[in-house]
């Protein structure tokens, strides 16, 4: 299967050792995004991936460009317009102190002014089974929604598969109240057959209620089944958070025709949180792709989200190799 991505890319500066921006004059600078953390580790999965964006026409594109096909991601698709590409930085947590992540101007972006009438998405379709659109798209700028929705409405149309992740950032939406995010999302949904969230995107962005009625462990389930009802989603996937004994813990969840799987909650050493839900989503597409059952999908998933936050950086770099070993073996700690 040909898994694609529409999306941003970003530029990440991190200060390193730990240290806070006012504690260096030095920045590591990767490219990141949704879409590109998703693609490069399925690509490390072996799979065959692409990206449809657009970059600045500038040097700083061209190596955005690079690190795409570093990553395993081709850029047949990436267009190059404008001079401007979306930044962060992030400062990285220790202990009690979170990770800070301050963003630069992304409506502004290469991507951000970009519309449906930018992409080549007919021609881009036809090289691929399966697309991935990221929520943060319906929430950016008129131009990235017009795109998205022009994007679904073809894809849909050509009977492709469409997966997409809810990403609702209140940050990014300060500007747009929280019926028109309603109604964006809304309209996204009945073009999807994969939807990546939580319930408190089905219940505080979509307005939907959970039964109080039903006993708790039950409460969940019956509301994500209403929600896949109600928009035909073939499936939908997340994690849950846990803390025990001072210690985090994650668990993958896949719902998929009346059947739902969660794996066993997993420990989490946290060295760079950001873009491990990326590592989870490749790991339940992968299990997509190759008709795996939903308990080996989501387990697999659920251990290549734990490895995620292991390494440094939004993309995840984990192969088939290393996510078997962590299950089988997951008392070894040294490989030779």
């Amino acid at each position: 299967m040909k898994i694609s991505a529409f999306g941003e890319v970003m530029m990440r500066l991190t200060p390193p050792e730990y240290l806070m921006l006012e504690q260096t004059k030095e920045l590591r600078m990767d490219f990141t995004g949704s879409g590109v953390n998703i693609l490069s580790n399925l690509a490390h999965f072996g799979c065959k991936t692409s990206l449809i964006t657009n970059l600045p026409d500038n040097r700083l594109g061209e190596a955005a460009k690079a690190s795409m096909r570093q990553l395993g991601i081709s850029d047949r698709w990436i267009g190059q317009c404008g001079n401007h590409i979306g930044s962060y930085f992030a400062e990285m947590g220790f202990g009690p102190r979170a990770t800070q992540v301050t963003y630069q101007n992304r409506h502004s972006s290469s991507f951000g002014v970009s519309d449906d009438f930018a992409y080549p998405f007919e021609e881009f379709l036809e090289d691929t089974d399966l697309v991935h659109i990221c929520g943060i798209s319906l929430s950016l700028t008129d131009q990235t929604r017009a795109a998205a929705f022009s994007l679904a409405e073809k894809a849909h149309a050509q009977g492709k598969k469409i997966c997409f992740d809810f990403n609702f950032r209140p940050s990014l939406n300060q500007n747009n109240e929280n019926a028109f995010m309603r109604e964006q999302y809304e309209r996204m949904l009945p073009y999807c057959d994969i939807v990546f969230g939580s319930q408190r995107d089905l219940t505080d962005l979509l307005g939907m209620t959970v039964d109080l009625d039903l006993p708790s462990p039950e409460q969940f389930p019956e509301l994500v089944r209403r929600f896949m009802k109600r928009y035909a989603v073939e499936q939908f996937a997340g994690t849950f958070r846990t803390r025990k004994d001072e210690k985090s813990y994650l668990s993958g969840f896949l719902f998929s025709e009346g059947e739902y799987q969660q794996a066993e909650a997993r420990e989490i050493i946290n060295l760079d949180r950001i873009g491990a839900g990326d590592g989870y989503a490749a790991g339940v597409l992968l299990g997509y792709a190759e008709k795996w059952p939903l308990a080996k999908t989501v387990e697999f998933a659920t251990a290549n989200g734990v490895l995620a936050h292991t390494i440094q950086g939004d993309v995840p770099l984990t192969t088939r190799k290393q996510v078997e070993h962590m299950m089988e073996y997951p008392a070894v700690d040294l490989i030779r």
